[in-house]
């Protein structure tokens, strides 16, 4: 199983119709259509990505999927998650997903980092429910993606989080998927 689908498969584990979820990085919109066809109606997915090129894609897939109005793209770094979902729905994000590196096909110079990442999920795990799931998929084959695995891991160390990594093979530069899971 790949670790995009074993992302997959533990949410589909908690996820209920009419959860709110967080798409930290929206990309090409893969996670965010997954998580509306999960949640919806009358979920909502709070999406966020810089890129215009993955807005426009994303947007264009949910629409064409018909799920458009249960996602809300916003145009913006995840390090602004807090202020950027609305306050009715701290405390209430059941799932949140991280793509973590580049967009695929687009701009391998814009990409996240451990800074970025580690702030973020440190407000997004706030915003989460009670036995709420985030998703962290680290690609470390790019410049910088070692450091961002190994950032999250301390993170979650530190914090005392509830987590479990799962390698996609001994080499040293495939993704690692880290699921953290709030007491």
């Amino acid at each position: 199983m790949r670790l995009f689908e074993l992302a997959h498969s533990k949410i589909k584990e908690i996820i209920k119709v009419g959860d709110c979820c967080i798409d930290a990085t929206l990309g090409n919109g893969h996670d965010s259509l997954f998580l509306a066809q999960q949640i919806s109606p009358p979920g909502r997915v709070f999406s966020f990505d810089i890129q215009e090129s993955a807005i426009h894609e994303a947007g264009s897939k949910l629409d064409a999927a018909g799920l458009g109005e249960f996602v809300s793209i916003i145009h913006d770094c995840h390090t602004n998650i807090e202020e950027k979902v609305p306050i009715q729905y701290h405390g209430e994000i059941a799932i949140a997903m991280y793509n973590l590196g580049y967009l695929p096909g687009g701009n391998h110079s814009i990409k996240t980092t451990y800074e970025t990442t580690t702030n973020s999920l440190l407000t997004t795990y706030e915003l989460m429910k009670p036995s709420g799931l985030i998703s962290v998929l680290c690609y470390r084959g790019h410049a910088g993606g070692a450091k961002e695995l190994d950032e999250v891991e301390k993170l979650c160390s530190v914090q005392k989080w509830s987590f479990e990594k799962f390698e996609g093979s001994n080499n040293p530069t495939s993704p690692v998927l880290i699921v953290i899971r709030k007491s």
